[in-house]
């Protein structure tokens, strides 16, 4: 029973987190991906127009800094065209074939908002760059600060008032990519391995300051001290690709660490893709060496093996 039960849930770990991965790739209307855990657990039926919590689709919808949120690629005043929902400028692509009357909603793109995502267990900032009327539906589209994309009903999401937005601090997110003459088998063994927890310890924590039993339920050999507490974990391999995420909060501020590996047919090698953040401008380029470091030794270790 209790092995029955662990299946279960894996299952349930990899419905929620359908990937996009490499290719932002057209969301059709007509497509339906619900992530069983959210159906059970939302307060309202979500909707049936595509839009998958894709937070791992890090080459489609990079992470965005907070500075920069109002530069993001939209669609204003039209449904977007299908090449518009390939290539990060939308999201949501709507056959107005079998949807004659859908039309976009009488809002400017983009918008800062808010929205609870059940999976990250917070209430994370968003830059909505969509929004349409489909029947009785008003359905917006939108792009995680830290990176990735999701969907959600119009009425999920709170938007940011202009005092609100001012009063948010300039962070920023370090964002790194690095090639791995290794396969994604031994990458991950080093990412997340105990063995290689101390090795890796002393480039983020050259005080090695104790955590009690934190590398025994970490899904990942690196933290970052002023992270706070987690409030949910992923680590998995997602049809080929092997991805992690690991969300915090530490009172009002929310962290996120992401490492999604890659397959470079063209170099016959592994992309380490690392969206960490977000960070002060106090503390990002401390961040930014420590992660440049952290990501290098990964590379030497799993190279090694």
């Amino acid at each position: 029973m209790k092995n029955n039960i662990l299946k279960i849930l894996l299952l349930l770990c990899l419905v929620t987190f359908m990937s996009c991965l490499e290719n932002n790739k057209t969301i059709e209307n007509n497509k339906v991906e619900k992530s069983i855990e959210k159906v059970i657990t939302a307060k309202q039926k979500p909707h049936n127009y595509g839009g998958w919590y894709c937070p791992d689709n890090l080459n489609g919808f990079p992470a965005v800094n907070i500075r920069n949120w109002k530069n993001v690629n939209v669609v204003n005043g039209r449904l977007p065209s299908k090449e518009e929902t390939q290539n990060g400028t939308s999201l949501i692509f709507v056959d107005q074939k079998k949807h004659p009357n859908a039309k976009p909603l009488d809002m400017k793109m983009p918008k800062l908002g808010r929205y609870y995502n059940e999976n990250s267990k917070k209430e994370e900032l968003i830059i909505v760059i969509q929004a349409v009327k489909i029947a009785e539906d008003s359905v917006v589209g939108f792009r995680y600060l830290n990176g990735g994309n999701g969907s959600a009903r119009l009425n999920e999401v709170r938007f940011l008032l202009d005092a609100e937005i001012e009063s948010l601090s300039p962070t920023r997110f370090v964002m790194q990519s690095v090639q791995i003459d290794a396969p994604q088998n031994k990458i991950w063994e080093v990412l997340t391995n105990p063995q290689y927890y101390e090795v890796l310890e002393v480039i983020f924590d050259k005080d090695h300051t104790p955590i009690p039993s934190w590398n025994d339920s970490s899904k990942v050999n690196f933290r970052y001290l002023n992270g706070g507490v987690i409030t949910s974990e992923f680590a998995a391999n997602l049809y080929g690709n092997h991805y992690i995420q690991i969300d915090s909060e530490l009172g009002d501020s929310q962290y996120v660490a992401k490492f999604l590996l890659l397959d470079n047919e063209q170099s016959k090698s592994t992309e380490l893709k690392i969206v960490c953040g977000p960070y002060s401008n106090d503390d990002f380029e401390t961040q930014k060496d420590i992660l440049n470091s952290w990501a290098l030794k990964v590379k030497e270790l799993s190279e090694k093996k």
